[in-house]
């Protein structure tokens, strides 16, 4: 009886959970309230990732030694992901995971968590991001972008 009650619930919430889009910038660390000085030189950023509108965000630091030349070709191999439903995408990253690296793929699996969070969360919620606010702060804060 709960598990036909559980069905029925689900069916009504209809959230798309194929990844529509993926943005990600390298942040200018020197644009950055309260960064420590030492700090002005490290390369950080944000990994967006959506369904529709709902997102998940990762922030991630590459130690020295590991940073990517070329940002946007070093994230490319993401691509593949949009469009993918998110059932198929952990098995992806897994699959991945000796051709990305580390770095990647951690701050992949914590943003493709944190999105399956807010999913869950975006059928009890009203409190969606504005998708223009969020633009504006990895423009404001960008180094590098990249939109996929």
């Amino acid at each position: 009886m709960i598990a036909s009650c559980d069905v029925e619930i689900r069916t009504e919430i209809r959230v798309d959970t194929r990844i529509s889009s993926m943005e990600i910038i390298r942040y200018d660390m020197r644009k950055l309230p309260f960064v420590a000085q030492e700090r002005s030189s490290c390369y950080c950023g944000l990994f967006k990732i959506s369904c529709g509108n709902v997102h998940g965000f990762a922030e991630f630091e590459l130690p020295v030694g590991s940073h990517p030349s070329d940002l946007v070709k070093w994230a490319s191999v993401f691509r593949a992901l949009k469009g993918m439903e998110l059932s198929q995408v952990m098995h992806y990253i897994q699959k991945h995971q000796e051709l990305w690296g580390n770095e990647r793929m951690l701050f992949l699996h914590e943003a493709v968590s944190n999105l399956l969070l807010n999913l869950e969360q975006a059928s009890t919620s009203d409190v969606m991001l504005n998708r223009e606010e969020i633009r504006a702060f990895m423009m404001q804060y960008a180094l590098t972008y990249y939109s996929f």
